[in-house]
């Protein structure tokens, strides 16, 4: 009985699985077949494709490419005390939409960087067109080779930043040295339960992600961070909050969103980023894996 009592409850698959699911199933507009005598261009309709980040920003909002609205955002850096004096580092910009919230809040000059080339160059046209081409710039970078100007930033925010990162003692490194003298750091992150490892959940949704995992352990993240010289102030295991979070947004889109109407090549890549996040929410769901907030300060007064 013991045992029954602490290992995790098998995870169930969300709500909003099914739902889209469903639509695939029973409600997809199929594409016309031509009729004998009649050209094929005359009879099909040439749709776009949808992309995944057009279906992050229906779940997250306008610029948004993952859990957490710009009020979120805006509670979540409200630590580190913004002012348009300072300058501030998203590691995780995606689309830029936390980015150009926060300088249009604070008047803070944000710079944004996003691993994934498309993201990122989509993100600047998109603050190009906001008139914050300067405030809030988003670019592309490698987290495992970037280099910072040395105490180039008062603040950096991580979302989901380090966990699929492989050499992630030197990216901490680099963001340390990065910062000013008392510079404060944010991140918002996947960890690993090492107790709970060998969950196939787990296993299912790292095999599904576009860069493979290398997950940490809290404790890991509070050694290194505590070796290279960060004083903790926050550490708070936030998993519970994220899963709702993922939840509402799905309500979101199958509220929002016309999946009847929806092409079936279109409705496939809903289906596609739906059963994505139902395996990350499973993995947390099954106690394998937690979303911690960690708030620390570069210690040392100089270098």
């Amino acid at each position: 009985m013991a045992d029954r009592a602490t290992k995790p409850l098998a995870a169930k698959p969300p709500p909003f699985l099914g739902r889209v699911r469903t639509w695939l199933r029973r409600e997809a507009v199929p594409v016309p077949v031509p009729s004998a005598g009649r050209p094929r261009a005359e009879v099909e309709t040439v749709v776009a494709p949808l992309d995944r980040a057009t279906v992050a920003q229906w779940l997250w909002g306008i610029g948004y490419i993952m859990p957490g609205d710009e009020q979120y955002v805006l509670e979540l850096v409200k630590p580190f005390g913004l002012n348009p004096a300072m300058s501030m580092l998203d590691l995780s910009a995606g689309l830029g939409g936390p980015a150009r919230a926060i300088a249009q809040a604070f008047g803070t000059y944000v710079t944004g960087l996003e691993r994934s080339p498309e993201r990122a160059k989509r993100g600047m046209e998109m603050s190009v067109i906001a008139n914050l081409a300067k405030r809030a710039t988003v670019a592309q970078y490698n987290p495992e080779t970037i280099e910072l100007r040395p105490h180039g930033f008062d603040c950096i925010l991580g979302r989901g930043a380090t966990y699929n990162v492989v050499e992630k003692e030197r990216l901490l490194r680099v963001i340390y040295q990065g910062l000013k003298p008392r510079g404060q750091l944010l991140l918002n992150e996947f960890t690993l339960d090492s107790a709970a490892s060998d969950r196939p959940e787990l296993a299912a949704w790292m095999a599904r992600e576009s860069y493979p995992p290398a997950l940490w352990t809290i404790e890991q993240y509070s050694d290194c961070l505590n070796s290279l010289g960060f004083d903790i102030r926050v550490v708070e295991d936030v998993t519970a909050h994220y899963r709702t979070m993922i939840i509402a947004g799905w309500a979101r889109l199958l509220k929002e969103v016309n999946l009847k109407g929806m092409v079936r090549s279109h409705l496939r890549t809903v289906v596609n980023e739906a059963e994505l996040w139902a395996l990350r929410y499973a993995a947390l769901q099954s106690g394998a894996l937690h979303v911690y907030r960690l708030h620390a300060l570069a210690a040392s007064p100089t270098r």
